[in-house]
């Protein structure tokens, strides 16, 4: 009876040894996907707080850019001059004004990144306003 105690004390090394890479692969898959979901509400926050400031101040393509990148923070960063900002020709008030935020991300997890160009998935956020004053 002694001998079996000694050959199964192993068994379960082995069996975590095993499983070790799938569950990381998993752990790293789950933390990825947090992270996209993260950066997909920072994105979309970032386009509709430009969006608002471009409904109240229309001509100031700079202010909007800086706001919509100030709207990120913590693992998020904007790039002001990435930020575009498209609005009508004629430009009166109830006129869509449109602002996009493009954010480029880089997956931990080596299956995701093996799957994706460069390990990079680029991510936009879109949000439409209509202008409410004219200067």
């Amino acid at each position: 009876m002694r001998t079996v105690q000694r050959s199964q004390k192993g068994q379960s090394i082995v069996e975590f040894a095993l499983l070790l890479p799938v569950l990381l692969i998993i752990l790293l898959g789950l933390l990825d996907l947090g992270r996209v979901w993260y950066a997909m509400v920072t994105v979309n926050d970032c386009a509709g707080e430009g969006a608002l400031y471009a409904a109240i101040r229309p001509n100031d393509i700079d202010g909007i850019r800086a706001r919509a990148a100030s709207a990120s923070s913590g693992l998020v960063q904007v790039n002001p001059e990435a930020v575009r900002v498209e609005m009508p020709s004629p430009l009166t008030p109830g006129a869509p004004v449109t602002v996009t935020v493009p954010y480029t991300m880089t997956f931990v997890n080596p299956l995701f990144g093996a799957m994706m160009p460069d390990g990079q998935i680029v991510l936009r956020g879109v949000a439409v306003e209509a202008v409410i004053s004219t200067p």
